[in-house]
């Protein structure tokens, strides 16, 4: 009895860890859901290039989506115009989905399982796989992946910091990344 309640312990931290995609936003720079929407600032986005052999990803504030370029200004300020063209890849975070409460969640509730007697082999897995799925769709929530084929740098434009495009009168030199917390 002992070594299938450990077996099944270590399926749903499995199960747990595969569910849960990972933030590319560096932890403290969303905001979540509901302040998100007053939010000044952009979203969080990752970029990968087409030459990633000799360059590192992109990664920062979404400032604003032109028609054939993307701007992004990294943490240290600096200002990046990239075409569009040399993007493979993106992923844009636009809110901190806090899913981490609902893994919590369904730790403890897992965890309170232990003390339903023979339903635990009924109640164990229950609270693993919904705790898990849930989890898992709640850390996916605030992501969209820009690629060939499935959204395009448009249908993101709105979570930018400037969502109409990039003011004329704006001086990129002077735009000031979002305050760390």
């Amino acid at each position: 009895m002992w070594a299938s309640r450990r077996g099944l312990g270590g399926l749903s931290l499995v199960l747990g860890f595969a569910a849960c995609t990972s933030n590319p936003a560096p932890k403290g720079w969303l905001a979540p859901a509901p302040e998100a929407v007053s939010d000044p600032f952009g979203a969080w986005v990752r970029i990968e290039l087409a030459s990633a052999g000799t360059q590192t990803p992109v990664g920062g504030e979404l400032i604003a989506v032109a028609v054939d370029s993307v701007f992004v200004l990294s943490p240290d300020a600096r200002f990046h115009a990239i075409a569009q063209a040399d993007v493979t890849w993106a992923r844009v975070a636009h809110y901190d989905s806090q899913f981490g409460q609902l893994g919590t969640w369904t730790m403890l509730g897992s965890v309170t399982t232990l003390s339903h007697g023979w339903f635990l082999s009924l109640s164990l897995p229950v609270w693993t796989i919904w705790g898990s799925l849930t989890t898992g769709a709640q850390s996916r929530a605030p992501l969209e992946d820009v690629r060939e084929g499935k959204n395009s740098w448009e249908a993101v434009s709105k979570y930018a910091r400037f969502p109409q495009g990039l003011p004329p009168d704006v001086d990129r030199g002077r735009l000031q990344p979002k305050p760390r917390e």
